[in-house]
């Protein structure tokens, strides 16, 4: 999983009951879970899909080739394209990942340039991402960043961070950090499963976050300054850890396909999800045939107590499937149906129901 660095003290209408996978019952709410899960079907097919913000009925989906697109998710139908295309500065080429809070949002592409902008997107500043990149979706703030990608061993003076805080100078906080001691081709390997696709951070009620490392199933706690409070492991019985040992980089046209064929047939944990003041949800990807995966829901205390655990999504399937940001107490999934460029886009709202705080 990667060593810790002690920077800071401390440490479409388909119902799903709740129920252990393991047989035992929930400890609290037992069978008054229910989800509903409504897909809303995207006109126009995302080239690859990365990153996902949801605010109200709108869906952000910055789609590379395409720019960040502004989607209704009553209709699946793009609004507008919000952003310029381009290499000037407050332009972005390529986009790949964007975070938003704090009152602005923030965009990275294939310029290596985080991007600043208002809510309105409206350009505030850029700082060059050479030393940094995200490999899931950043966690904004208003003074600060908190990624789940890579950053430089120059910035921690020992390992690869794979978690830290980024302020707005540019400045770097390493959290947690490939050890000195790892080859590069067994770091690269873990680097590459830990993308869009598998774990990272969201916000929690108080201020502060959480974070899913999806290698181990680790859940980590951290407070509204970026302490470390608690940590503890998810529960799901179909969870399995990556195995890199089956794995090699492929860096030729192949490559796409051979890590996909891979990373599909893993266990894939994303990104957390803060359905109320002491409960977290986390989806869980289950391989289901070749290039596929269905998926789970599981439900946590944030003192890592399990609600309930292995609860199938019904109709969530794909072979690319991300969560997006959609704000405290909502559950937004975004998928394509394929690993491939430009395959079928579905939208997934998730009602959770009967729960209780």
């Amino acid at each position: 999983m990667g060593r810790l660095v002690t920077i800071v003290a401390g440490l479409a209408g388909a119902i799903c009951l709740a129920g252990f996978a393991s047989g035992l019952e929930p400890p609290d709410l037992g069978s008054s879970i229910r989800c509903q899960v409504r897909r809303i079907a995207i006109t126009k097919p995302a080239y690859m899909v990365v990153d996902a913000v949801v605010r109200g009925d709108r869906l952000l989906l910055p789609d590379y080739t395409n720019g960040l697109r502004e989607i209704d998710l009553g209709t699946g139908s793009d609004l507008r394209s919000v952003l310029p295309m381009g290499s000037k500065r407050g332009q972005v080429t390529g986009p790949q990942h964007l975070g938003c809070g704090g009152g602005r949002c923030v965009v990275s592409g294939d310029r290596y340039y985080w991007i600043y902008y208002d809510e309105g997107f409206e350009f505030i500043d850029e700082i060059p991402g050479m030393t940094t990149g995200a490999g899931a979706q950043p966690l904004v703030f208003a003074d600060r960043m908190v990624v789940a990608g890579t950053a430089s061993p120059e910035i921690s003076g020992g390992g690869i961070p794979f978690l830290f805080v980024q302020y707005d100078d540019g400045s770097v906080v390493p959290l947690q950090e490939y050890p000195s001691g790892m080859a590069i081709p067994e770091i690269a390997k873990r680097i590459h499963f830990s993308g869009p696709t598998a774990g990272g951070v969201n916000r929690l009620a108080d201020g502060g976050w959480l974070y899913v490392d999806p290698r181990s199933y680790g859940v980590f706690v951290f407070d509204l300054r970026d302490r470390l409070v608690r940590a503890w492991r998810g529960t799901n019985p179909r969870f399995r850890p990556p195995n890199f040992a089956v794995y090699e980089p492929v860096h030729d046209a192949s490559g796409r396909e051979s890590f996909s064929r891979w990373s599909l047939a893993q266990t894939q944990v994303k990104r957390p999800v803060t359905l109320g003041d002491d409960l977290v949800g986390v989806v869980v990807g289950i391989p289901d045939g070749e290039l596929n995966q269905r998926h789970e829901l599981d439900l946590y205390r944030l003192d890592g107590t399990p609600v309930a655990i292995g609860m199938d999504l019904p109709g969530i399937r794909g072979g690319r499937v991300v969560v997006a940001d959609a704000g405290a107490g909502r559950l937004v999934v975004v998928g394509q149906s394929s690993w491939e460029p430009g395959s079928e886009t579905t939208a997934w709202l998730v009602d959770v129901s009967g729960l209780e705080n």
